[in-house]
């Protein structure tokens, strides 16, 4: 699991050094709009799981902008950007590729 993190964490600032950032990590505008004509599948419902179809469903873009801060700051990385911070990156031993970021203006 480790070197998966840090193998995903080393891709992400490859991305970064591309020009990723968090407002570039955005659906189509038609995944928050068009209502989706259901597929049966595991959904969470009323506390508990079951099948259903989720017919009419859109993606919410609040509760994605919230879902994307709660998961940068738990992977290690600068809610406001997205950028892996150096301390995330120096646990990871990628001292190197902390000190490339901050030469381009892309750590976290």
């Amino acid at each position: 699991m480790e070197i998966g993190r840090k193998i995903y964490t080393l891709d992400r600032a490859i991305w970064c050094l591309q020009g990723r950032h968090r407002d570039t990590e955005v659906f189509p505008d038609y995944a928050y709009d068009e209502k989706t004509s259901g597929h049966d599948m595991p959904m969470y419902i009323d506390g508990k799981w079951q099948y259903a179809n989720g017919a009419g469903r859109t993606l919410d873009r609040g509760k994605f902008e919230d879902f994307k801060t709660r998961f940068y700051k738990f992977e290690g990385y600068n809610p406001e950007n997205g950028y892996p911070t150096r301390d995330t990156l120096e646990k990871m031993n990628l001292k190197r590729v902390a000190d490339t970021l901050q030469s381009k203006g892309k750590l976290g």
